[in-house]
């Protein structure tokens, strides 16, 4: 609550911006946009687990190779990932050449796969959501649900929260909180629905709102590994009030492949 006078201005212009962005921007320039999203929070990333310096050329050259994928017919994620493992194995094989380069290549190979899969795979499926249509509404009820299901879980934990459940990874959430954010996030699929009109009934946008719910809670831990790890609390400090782009985006990470899926074989 102390943080809020420095929180709402970020919020306001951060909503405002997605808002546009998501409505009005054309499929390359929005997928533009979320490579960029997504390279800061790579960025952030290699912060938290020190590659060594030499990882840097590949990291957003990987990163564009799967934006191609997501947005160029004709280029599918197959390739992108081909193109990936040969141009990083080719990569190391010429550049490790001592002793030092030789002891952190395996951190930095395991770098660079975990920024395609953890970081720019599952965000691009953000994309896929916008290119099902309705008006970028499917992207829209992805970010109230979870917006409502963890204030849900913010408010309710801090009250009456007792049963801690990720003791490592955030040591103040708690199981009345991820209760509370399952139920809210299912009630807000509701109003997810009224404000954003997508074509499901009722009770499954419901359902999926607690879903979606719940798989926010999932994810936003499993970001926090990588800040205990590093013995840092926030991913960055670009967004005041908010840490970095990879706080902001974690809870997407798990949330836009599920959602996705979800609509294609679960909505139609």
């Amino acid at each position: 609550m102390k943080d809020l006078g420095r929180r709402l201005p970020t919020t306001i212009v951060l909503i405002v911006f997605a808002i546009a962005a998501i409505r009005y921007l054309p499929v390359p320039y929005f997928s533009a946009l979320l490579y960029l999203l997504a390279s800061l929070a790579a960025w952030e990333l290699a912060r938290l687990a020190k590659p060594s310096r030499y990882a840097w050329p590949l990291v957003f050259s990987n990163g564009l190779l799967v934006a191609l994928a997501f947005t160029v017919h004709g280029f599918d994620l197959g390739h992108a990932l081909a193109a990936c493992l040969l141009a990083d194995g080719l990569f190391f094989l010429f550049t490790v050449n001592s002793r030092e380069r030789l002891e952190s290549f395996s951190r930095d190979w395991g770098f660079l796969a975990l920024a395609v899969l953890y970081v720019y795979f599952p965000l691009y499926f953000m994309l896929e959501l916008k290119k099902l249509g309705a008006g970028g509404n499917y992207l829209f009820f992805m970010i109230l649900v979870i917006a409502i299901g963890d204030s849900g879980a913010y408010f309710i934990g801090s009250a009456i929260g007792r049963h801690k459940i990720y003791p490592v990874a955030s040591p103040r959430k708690s199981l009345e909180g991820l209760i509370a954010a399952v139920l809210t996030a299912g009630a807000s699929g509701w109003l997810a629905i009224v404000l954003f009109p997508v074509p499901v009934p009722v009770p499954v946008a419901v359902a999926t709102g607690a879903v979606i719910g719940l798989f926010s809670q999932l994810s936003d831990p499993v970001e926090s590994l990588f800040k205990r790890a590093a013995g840092q609390k926030d991913s960055g400090t670009l967004l005041p009030g908010h840490g970095g782009v990879l706080d902001r985006v974690d809870s997407y990470i798990f949330c836009a492949p599920l959602l996705y899926f979800v609509v294609r074989y679960f909505w139609n």
